[in-house]
């Protein structure tokens, strides 16, 4: 039996784009995108789900050729939606690692760091228990099920060579850089205000007896109350991953084109 260059090539381009299009999500997403994670079990993962959702994603249009310069673009395009998907969760994770970082500038515990598995980055550790947090919520409550949902909704809004994404949307994106550093400075405006009347209060008590060692009474002191604000903080911690998700997924499906 013979098969023409043609039918194969069309055989291929339906499994392909897809393809390049979840595992582009994959390679950028929280948790699957992590440096300790390896770029082959992502491929193969990205495999493994465009088999199993192919029966639910539209046919790719016959008139674009695989090899050819339309299927090149076709290629980025789908590159650019995954791993823009994707990055909206690393927005999402990196939050939190900022808010211990303000944590840990404010109550001398940014003294304590280790190597970001997530990055191989140095960060306070402070970060990283935030960071660790955050992904759990994440995996808890199936937010990396609920991209893989998206991402195979996306065939439907964002058809394979006629979506793609606009420059609103670029610019969407670009200003998730702005709502991160806002959302994490808002949760952490509590410990930063408390923080800031201890040092206050340290300042009175320096001006009042000026012979107190204050430096070594001081450090220690910061380190007690940035450990409470941290405990306080932690006990609210999901309810603000809850609020700040339904943002990112709506986000998502601005992204798409689609209602949620």
């Amino acid at each position: 039996m013979e098969y023409p260059t043609s039918a194969v090539l069309e055989w291929l381009g339906n499994y392909f784009w897809p393809y390049v299009r979840i595992s582009a999500m994959l390679m950028v997403m929280s948790v699957t995108g992590a440096n300790f994670v390896s770029p082959r079990i992502r491929l193969f993962l990205g495999l493994a789900l465009t088999l199993a959702v192919m029966p639910s994603i539209p046919a790719v249009p016959q008139s674009i050729e695989l090899l050819s310069f339309q299927g090149f673009l076709t290629v980025a395009e789908q590159i650019l939606i995954g791993t823009a998907m994707g990055m909206t969760t690393v927005f999402m994770i990196q939050t939190f690692v900022m808010l211990g970082q303000i944590l840990g500038m404010q109550s001398s515990l940014g003294f304590a760091s280790m190597v970001d598995p997530a990055n191989g980055q140095n960060t306070p550790l402070l970060g990283q228990l935030f960071m660790f947090l955050a992904t759990m919520f994440f995996l808890a409550t199936d937010g990396h099920l609920k991209m893989i949902q998206l991402v195979v909704m996306s065939f439907k809004t964002l058809p394979i060579g006629s979506g793609h994404l606009s420059s609103a949307d670029f610019s969407e994106m670009a200003g998730w850089l702005s709502i991160m550093f806002q959302t994490a400075l808002s949760m952490a405006l509590a410990g930063i205000i408390a923080l800031l009347t201890v040092n206050l209060s340290f300042g009175v008590m320096t001006r009042a007896a000026p012979q107190l060692n204050i430096f070594s009474l001081g450090f220690a002191f910061a380190l007690l109350i940035g450990l409470m604000i941290c405990w306080y903080i932690m006990a609210g911690l999901y309810s603000h991953y809850q609020l700040y998700w339904l943002e990112v997924e709506g986000q998502v499906c601005r992204l798409i084109d689609l209602t949620c």
